[in-house]
């Protein structure tokens, strides 16, 4: 695998950029920040945000990512990590899109394509034969979630998996490589939207109605 400064340099921007997002919505989920200095985002204010069927699923959703990522940070080679983060989103993504993979069991006997070693993008998930997650963990959790509490513990996973994608990787970051981390920020990037948008949405209806009750004020 070819290493070369110019990647790690792109990765370790790409990594401190994430990193400081991910802490910047993990502050907004305290209770007490304000939403670029307009709207404070109180524990009532992200709740009744939250209270709907899609953040629902979503809570499940990254109550099991947040899970799998922390598993997988025990694992030693840059190179293993990065390959099992790739399995996981091949893992994730089945689980939140209506479960796209249909198990046949006939492909257990069927003999694998080559797969380009140096390519850490091109992994396979054994749950496509066995409908059994290699990385992705689905535990029954006997209580109620809390949006803001499940999103804060993602976001120090994702947080913990970048540093480790970037700590002492010099010698293997190249071309495959920043492009399997990219794979994984695909993933992220497409989290912090939706969240984003979701504080927005609240923090826009915030604003409507006070400036509602501000003009029936001055109508009186």
């Amino acid at each position: 695998m070819n290493s070369g400064a110019g990647e790690y340099q792109i990765l370790d921007s790409l990594v401190r950029t994430r990193i400081h997002t991910l802490a910047h919505l993990q502050y907004l989920h305290t209770g007490t920040a304000y939403y670029f200095d307009t709207v404070r985002l109180s524990s009532d204010l992200l709740a009744q945000t939250y209270d709907n069927a899609i953040s629902g699923r979503r809570c499940w959703q990254y109550k099991y990512l947040g899970l799998s990522v922390g598993a997988l940070l025990v694992v030693i080679s840059p190179v293993d990590f990065v390959k099992a983060i790739n399995v996981l989103i091949l893992e994730y993504e089945n689980e939140t899109e209506a479960k796209k993979v249909t198990i046949n069991p006939v492909s257990i006997f069927k003999k694998r394509p080559p797969v380009d070693e140096h390519d850490l993008t091109n992994v396979t998930s054994s749950f496509v034969d066995t409908g059994v997650y290699e990385f992705l963990e689905t535990p029954d959790i006997p209580f109620e979630l809390d949006y803001s509490q499940v999103f804060m513990s993602l976001c120090d996973a994702l947080i913990a998996a970048y540093n480790k994608l970037i700590d002492g990787t010099e010698d293997v970051c190249g071309a495959a490589y920043l492009a399997a981390c990219r794979r994984f920020d695909d993933l992220v990037k497409k989290i912090i939207s939706n969240v984003y948008k979701d504080l927005e949405k609240a923090c826009v209806a915030v604003v409507r109605d006070e400036l509602g009750l501000f003009m029936e004020g001055r109508q009186i």
